[in-house]
């Protein structure tokens, strides 16, 4: 039996723990080495390693910026396991490389060659190839249950999300051109709760948009998909820390049976024909206007999401350590 451990930034007494983070991260990466595809295997999460000495496979997850406590603790653990010649594997989620931060040199200063590095898509392996070049890109997996297609005509609107990207829903809601009434509900981290509320004081709300605000759970993410006629994901084609994003919030949005409207990040062109391009404002308005009429498109998208499910990506994980 074959010992792995994942260093995530956060207790967890359980293996089981993890699938209950915050942190997309740790419970969709992480998460899934409890499938029971992986029960030949003793499994272990912390942000800390019980007697490394008998460890076979280090993953090292996401570092957060706010997580400086944890830096030379790990980088530690990545030498030992290093020294021993034993698999070490870096999850690379986020594009950090080349920014002077607390996450962006710990990869720089512990990212090697021989090492083993996984990335969310493929626009994430091409920006950190220059560093290495022994790089697997397994995309997040979807973590509900595939919803019957919605086909409401109320220009009524879902964003959920990390707060990070409400800077691109904030400008979006600046930029706002259309007539059409509209309902929009953010869910969010408390965090982004908090800095809605911060933003709200320099933000002029345009008077036919009507903006309401809850805390982000699977739960309220389901419910919510039952209230509403639309999903959307702004972004930022030019932000280099966001272009590589994985293409998880998309193919949750199809999985809720929802039209979608977003930017055309990378990892999304798999399904470029499903979505509305919420950057073209012609689109996005007829979008608007009543999103019931790309609902054809949703039952297209949710016949090409069977690979992103958790069986098959935990198979891709598997893989790795066969």
């Amino acid at each position: 039996m074959k010992r792995i451990h994942w260093l995530i930034p956060h207790k967890a007494i359980q293996p089981k723990d993890i699938l209950l983070s915050n942190l997309s991260s740790v419970r969709l990466r992480a998460g899934l080495f409890n499938l029971d595809i992986f029960n030949i295997h003793k499994f272990t999460a912390n942000e800390s390693i019980e007697d490394i000495d008998t460890l076979d496979y280090l993953f090292v997850g996401k570092l957060p910026i706010n997580a400086e406590y944890l830096v030379d603790k790990w980088s530690s653990y990545i030498k030992i396991q290093r020294s021993k010649n034993h698999k070490l594997f870096f999850d690379y989620t986020d594009h950090h490389l080349g920014n002077d931060s607390i996450t962006g040199n710990f990869y720089l200063n512990n990212i090697k060659e021989n090492d083993h590095v996984i990335s969310a898509s493929e626009k994430l392996k091409e920006h950190i190839s220059p560093i290495t070049k022994n790089i697997s890109v397994i995309p997040d997996p979807i973590e509900i249950d595939i919803q019957k297609v919605k086909k409401k005509k109320k220009s009524s609107l879902l964003f959920f999300g990390h707060h990070k990207n409400l800077k691109y829903l904030f400008k979006i809601i600046l930029n706002w051109k259309s007539k059409v009434n509209t309902d929009l509900l953010i869910l969010t981290s408390n965090e982004g709760l908090n800095e809605i509320k911060t933003q709200s004081k320099y933000i002029k709300i345009p008077p036919n948009l009507n903006i309401r605000f809850q805390l982000w759970s699977i739960d309220n993410m389901i419910k919510s998909a039952d209230i509403v006629s639309g999903v959307i994901i702004p972004g930022d084609l030019e932000d280099d820390t966001k272009n590589g994003v994985a293409n998880i919030r998309l193919i949750t949005a199809f999985a809720l049976g929802l039209p979608v409207a977003a930017t055309k990040y990378n990892s999304y062109l798999e399904f470029e024909n499903q979505f509305v391009n919420i950057d073209n404002q012609n689109e996005f308005n007829l979008f608007l206007e009543n999103p019931s009429i790309f609902s054809s498109r949703v039952e297209v998208a949710q016949k090409k999401l069977i690979p992103y499910t958790k069986e098959h990506i935990g198979l891709r994980w598997l893989d790795l350590i066969k």
